[in-house]
């Protein structure tokens, strides 16, 4: 029975030691194929950077991921088609169009 009462103990550890999780990164994870421009401003802000032509437009934002003692900035980056609809999203190392 006392090998028990180390679990939660352990469990607190194991969290601690786990990826950040931000308010942005719990946001992110709510981005989903077919949201609007305007859900995707609403849930995340104003992107970092936009761009884009005439089929589809992409903004970038930062998310920091990695261990506490050392996060990594990187980019989510959404893109939409001509109609303002959410065709893909994902995190990139670095893009272009944002340098830091």
């Amino acid at each position: 029975m006392k090998k028990l009462s180390y679990i939660p103990f352990i469990i607190a550890v194991l969290m601690m030691s786990s990826c950040v999780v931000t308010r942005s990164t719990t946001k992110i994870n709510k981005v989903s194929v077919g949201m609007t421009k305007s859900e995707i401003s609403k849930l995340l802000g104003t992107p970092i950077f936009k761009n884009g032509d005439t089929t589809e437009e992409q903004w970038g934002y930062r998310k920091m991921i990695g261990e506490v003692a050392g996060p990594e900035e990187v980019i989510f980056l959404v893109t939409f088609d001509n109609l303002g609809k959410v065709i893909s999203y994902e995190t990139i190392k670095d893009h272009p169009h944002y340098h830091h």
